[in-house]
């Protein structure tokens, strides 16, 4: 097999870390004749290895599992490359031997670009990604082109290699993916947003910023670069991409805007500008959700979809769980699910299209490094009472001050009861924590499904949440 990095010959190569993009990347690897060392910290009896060690079976290259621990070093003998996890920091010494042994250290979509016969576009930012990701996948099927949505949201690219040709492959990359690529070009990308986010992975708030805008320096002039006009530090990136912006406050030279009465427009240079949508055709709550519309509509727009077909799509598309999501409705009380809202730029998002003093904020969790104090000001404004849980309680408690009042509900069940009982009609509550989920729940997905049934136990209750009995 041959790559475009490296000594350009694949014989042997490490996989590192056997979660779903890792073994995918490896059973692509055995089909190409190529084999694999296949490295985890995990003992094998916790990974799911059986459809993989079936696979290798009939493969003609041959298969190594290295697990129960993490290998300061490369095994023994030739490493052509090394494929790594997006959960496997790059700093890792495994990876620091591979390099000083000349092996590239690259992600399973770097692997899977080569192979791919079809347009490609992708997504990043701190937030929003996989809505726009599904958003993009929408509007560019309503063109009636077969599409792929994959990546971080879901499939790995890698696994998608083998298929008919013609079909666009819309990807979304977390920053951990991003810090992997060394050839991959996209024919469009989008950066949506950068906020503190992952610092306990990058140090710093530029090593971060640096990692995400990584993924625009191998576009060329054939290429466009999406970037959020309204977001100073995610308006530009170093490229030769043509640059294509989005902006809910302001015209823009080249891209889309939304005017004052509501209506999305793409700009092109020298060309009168194009109707796209209406804001009130956003089927999500939430002013993220609009520049997240813009950016999934210049992205199909790269491939090929017309206005009426991304009208469409949009039009139909559903949302995904767990992000501003509604979850139920009592007495006038509306209940978000924005259980997604792990940094606090992504709660700042949320909290942006409610009306002043009408949310209750259900904060707190496993802060990743970020400085919460940037909540306070739009808290102030946004919130009638926060209710605090899980480790970053403390945290919070510090970083709102006297700036609006909150308790210390100490775990999410508490604090629904306590919101619903203060909410009035009008009001609404709202979990969007700023934090990780993985000091009280297996991820965000399990702490926005707790929230979801509390509001059903609530809903199916009587006016106080207490079971109706009859």
């Amino acid at each position: 097999m041959r790559a475009p990095w490296g000594n350009g010959r694949l014989e042997r190569v490490l996989v590192y870390g056997l979660g779903l993009s890792g073994r995918a990347a490896a059973r692509l690897l055995l089909s190409r004749e190529v084999s694999v060392v296949a490295v985890d910290a995990r003992p094998e009896e916790k990974l799911d290895l059986a459809d993989l060690h079936t696979f290798a079976a009939t493969a003609k290259g041959k298969l190594e599992i290295l697990a129960g621990a993490e290998p300061d070093g490369l095994p023994a003998g030739k490493i052509d490359a090394v494929v790594v996890s997006p959960g496997v920091p790059m700093d890792r010494p495994l990876l620091a031997a591979a390099r000083a042994r000349g092996a590239p250290v690259i992600a399973e979509v770097e692997l899977a670009h080569p192979l791919i016969q079809g347009p490609i576009v992708a997504i990043t930012g701190s937030n929003g990604k996989s809505t726009t990701t599904a958003l993009t996948g929408a509007m560019v099927r309503a063109a009636g082109i077969p599409v792929e949505v994959c990546g971080n949201i879901g499939v790995p690219l890698i696994g998608l290699v083998e298929g008919p040709p013609g079909r666009a492959f819309v990807v979304e990359l977390s920053s951990f993916q991003v810090d992997g690529l060394v050839t991959f070009k996209p024919r469009a990308a989008a950066l949506l947003n950068l906020s503190e986010d992952h610092l306990d992975r990058y140090g710093s708030m530029a090593a971060y910023v640096a990692s995400k805008k990584r993924l625009f320096l191998p576009m060329d002039s054939a290429g466009i670069a999406v970037l959020n006009a309204d977001d100073p530090e995610a308006a530009d990136a170093a490229t030769e991409a043509r640059k294509r912006w989005f902006s809910r406050r302001g015209r823009v030279l080249d891209g889309c805007w939304a005017t004052p009465d509501g209506r999305v427009l793409e700009v092109t240079p020298g060309e009168p500008d194009v109707y796209l949508f209406d804001a009130a055709d956003v089927p999500l709550a939430g002013v993220q959700n609009l520049e997240n519309a813009m950016a999934a509509a210049l992205l199909a727009r790269a491939i090929g979809a017309e206005p009426a077909e991304i009208r469409r799509g949009l039009r139909s598309f559903q949302g995904l769980p767990h992000r501003m999501q509604r979850a139920g409705e009592r007495n006038g009380v509306v209940f978000y699910d924005d259980s997604k809202g792990t940094n606090p730029g992504a709660t700042l998002k949320s909290l942006e299209g409610f009306a002043d003093g009408t949310v209750h904020l259900i904060l707190g969790g496993r802060n990743k490094g970020a400085d919460l104090a940037v909540l306070t000001p739009l808290v102030r404004q946004k919130a009638r009472r926060v209710y605090l849980i899980g480790e970053a309680a403390e945290e919070c408690a510090a970083a709102l001050g006297d700036a609006v009042p909150f308790e210390r509900s100490e775990t999410l069940d508490r604090a629904v009861r306590a919101a619903a009982a203060q909410a009035v009609a009008g009001e609404a509550v709202v979990l969007s924590p700023a934090c990780a989920s993985f000091d009280q729940f297996r991820s965000f997905v399990h702490r926005g499904e707790v929230f979801q049934a509390l509001v059903r136990e609530l809903l199916e209750g009587g006016p106080d949440g207490q079971e109706a009995r009859g």
